[in-house]
């Protein structure tokens, strides 16, 4: 349960004729897990995990109203490790997201800051990285993962009806060249009833420059090599969701380029992904998924692909409290060397990895 802590009467005593009523919502979550993997560069391991399912965060959200059906908006949300206390998101305050904006209920919202691109909006709830952050797409190379926020970014939402669409372009701060490391990205959702469906797109200039606290990193074994050294990034996607009854089937699909990837030449890989989820009770759920994906590196003509199944159950003991587990696997083939589930653990020293573990969750 979220805790609003309620200012109007601050403010109605504070300044006189003061007519503007606001609100500043402090909310959290906290995530812990002991989890095993077969193989971290030779060895097996047992380790803490810190966010396994979510990431540990805790955020302050606010919004003021100004009349008119106008309001002030702002959310501050810290990243941390529950393991040790430390930071999360290379060591940002507020990591995840910082943003402050105005909202009408006629025209949308316009915020400024540190936000989410379209990719996490719109398509990252349809993929297995939704159950755990050890399901992602190699390398998170669609964003779906959450592992890449925008920095120094303008971003408008609207919502009509069942539909919300929204727009960001991220200025890149290089004095002399207006769009050297700029991004933008567009997309939008329906979600009515048991249906959902969502799409978005993503392009970044000289991604290598916003490797800092990003999943955008050399040691990546998907594609870090080439997100470095690309003069540019494309990602687009899309997929739906259905319940009926017990039952939740989704699916998404998703292409990636890296310009300029290897050898000044292309490199692209799509992922194609199946998941469903059971609900046995309120309470009881489990969900199995496979993505396949298919990469090539026009230099070389090389075709790097790897597969992987996710498998998760979730036992709520109340609103606010889960236990879950978890296991996943996956098999790198072709020219792709060595499996890594996720960045949050070493690649293998083989073409095969396994992970999996319990863990505890708590909103509040």
């Amino acid at each position: 349960m979220k805790k609003t802590f309620c200012i109007a009467a601050v403010l109605s005593c504070a300044t006189a004729g003061a007519h503007a009523q606001g609100s500043v919502t402090l909310y959290g979550l906290i995530d812990a897990s002991v989890q095993y993997t077969n193989n971290q560069g030779g060895g097996s391991t047992v380790a803490m995990s810190s966010g396994t399912t979510r990431g540990s965060r805790f955020g302050l959200l606010g919004k003021e109203d100004l009349g008119g059906g106008t309001s002030a908006i702002f959310r501050l949300e810290n990243g941390f490790d529950v393991t040790d206390g430390s930071l999360g998101q290379g060591g940002l305050l507020f990591g995840r997201q910082a943003y402050v904006g105005i909202e009408n209920d006629r025209w949308g919202a316009v915020t400024l800051g540190r936000q989410y691109e379209s990719m996490v909006d719109y398509v990252a709830h349809l993929t297995s990285a939704d159950w755990s952050v050890y399901m992602e797409h190699p390398g998170d190379m669609d964003l779906t993962n959450r592992g890449v926020r925008v920095d120094n970014a303008v971003k408008y939402t609207k919502t009509y009806g069942a539909f919300t669409g929204s727009a960001l372009y991220s200025f890149g701060g290089q004095a002399g060249s207006f769009g050297k490391d700029s991004m933008w990205s567009w997309g939008g959702s329906y979600d009515s009833g048991p249906l959902y469906v969502g799409f978005g797109m993503t392009y970044a200039r000289q991604p290598g420059d916003r490797s800092a606290g990003t999943f955008w990193k050399a040691a990546n074994s998907a594609d870090g090599e080439f997100v470095t050294v690309a003069h540019s990034f494309l990602t687009m996607g899309g997929g739906a969701a259905y319940r009926f009854g017990s039952i939740k089937l989704g699916g998404d699909i998703t292409s990636t380029t890296y310009k300029d990837g290897f050898e000044n030449q292309d490199v692209s890989f799509m992922n194609y992904e199946v998941n469903g989820v059971y609900y046995f009770t309120p309470a009881l759920s489990a969900g199995l998924g496979v993505t396949y994906t298919d990469g090539k590196v026009d230099a070389n003509d090389g075709d790097p692909r790897y597969i992987q199944y996710n498998a998760t159950a979730t036992y709520s003991l109340s609103k606010r409290t889960d236990l879950y587990a978890f296991a996943t696997f996956q098999r790198a083939m072709g020219d792709a060397q060595v499996a890594q589930v996720t960045q949050f653990i070493s690649p293998s020293s083989t073409n095969k990895q396994v992970s999996a573990g319990v863990g505890l969750r708590h909103t509040f």
